[in-house]
């Protein structure tokens, strides 16, 4: 009987590191306060999130669930793993048995909610960015809590259930120093650094603009690049850059905190958690939303910070007139660099995870009297 009476939580939340680092912050920040609550995250079989989530020394079950495609052959695949899904979502809950269920958007998040709503487990839900996706809009109606960073979203959400508390950062997103970090890029200490991150997958555009601007000698002496190239294009981004390279090219950045350590000026997607964590550390930024993003909320995102002088925000179809400059200009004034860091702190949430965290305690504490 003892062992029914640990706090447990059921994490939904997918497709994407944008859907899912939410989920797995929370969850960390669960973790701090209550060192023996029991998390469990759901993921799309043979997805993403199995290798993020476990790194993070969190189990998971994964279910087979397909995002909705236009097409006959699309459709038809989406019924047949949706049932598939909300059978397996159903046996996870009932084996696990948490006290409330956690969604963060995202196709995966589906059936695991859809289930937890039917089986009377109380649901919250969180939302990144300023323009809901349909999962959540969805969902939204079953949750008690709609957990939101931006104010625009209530538009599209049972505005009587929205939080604003911002978006989950980790925990220890802050417990780096630049001393540490540089060592661990190997960089140069004596150089500035500009953090360059097109997403994990990376981004062809940004990329190639960097390429072009080493090739010329666009980057000072006194600066240093720091920069994601993603995945997909790593092997040939990594042999056209030329041998005058200063820094260091990666094609994946692990240790988020200590490249934020070492950073002095970002260029990045405007994705609602790379915001959230460029805020909460203050540091200027060029944004570059993702144009293809759904409805696309990246550039919603991104207007926030522009209008609060935070950042620069560049088109990608911009890239090729704007970019260089822009890098250039604010290199050489550092003035102008620390107002736009100011303008980032003033839309840090830092203590959104821990906040979160707090209100679903409360709430499975509030379960377990009655």
């Amino acid at each position: 009987m003892a062992e029914r009476k640990r706090h447990r939580v059921l994490f939904a939340g997918g497709g994407t590191g944008g859907h899912l680092m939410p989920a797995i912050n929370i969850a960390l920040a669960l973790r701090e306060i209550d060192k023996d609550l029991d998390s469990l995250f759901v993921g799309k079989k043979d997805g993403m999130e199995k290798a993020i989530v476990t790194r993070f020394e969190f189990p998971i079950r994964e279910i087979e669930v397909t995002p909705m495609k236009r097409s006959l052959k699309g459709i038809i695949s989406f019924i047949l793993n949706w049932n598939k899904g909300l059978k397996q979502a159903t046996a996870t809950i009932r084996e696990f048995e948490p006290q409330v269920v956690v969604g963060t958007g995202g196709y995966v998040s589906a059936p695991v909610v859809r289930m937890a709503h039917k089986m009377n487990i109380p649901i919250f839900m969180q939302e990144q960015n300023s323009l809901p996706g349909l999962a959540t809009r969805t969902l939204s109606q079953m949750a008690g809590i709609v957990f939101i960073a931006y104010d625009g979203a209530t538009k599209y959400l049972p505005a009587q259930k929205c939080r604003m508390v911002g978006n989950p950062v980790r925990p220890d997103l802050l417990k780096s120093n630049r001393e540490d970090a540089i060592k661990e890029f190997a960089l140069d200490s004596s150089k500035k650094t500009l953090l360059i991150l097109g997403g994990s997958s990376g981004a062809r555009g940004i990329n190639n603009a960097i390429i072009e601007i080493v090739k010329l000698g666009m980057i000072p002496e006194y600066w240093q690049l720091l920069w994601q190239i993603g995945q997909k294009d790593f092997s040939e981004v990594a042999a056209a850059i030329p041998d005058k390279f200063s820094g260091k090219y990666l094609p994946f950045i692990h240790n988020m905190p200590a490249a934020y350590a070492s950073a002095d000026l970002i260029i990045s997607r405007a994705g609602a958690m790379a915001l959230a964590e460029i805020a909460v550390w203050g540091l200027p930024s060029i944004l570059i939303p993702y144009p293809h993003a759904t409805g696309d909320h990246q550039t919603l995102n991104a207007r926030e910070f522009a209008e609060s002088g935070a950042a620069i925000v560049i088109p990608e179809g911009a890239i090729p007139e704007r970019l260089a400059k822009t890098i250039t200009e604010l290199m050489k004034d550092t003035e102008r660099r620390q107002v736009m860091a100011r303008g980032a702190k003033t839309l840090a949430r830092p203590n959104a995870a821990n906040d979160i965290a707090k209100v679903i305690l409360e709430k499975i504490n509030e379960i377990q009297a009655n």
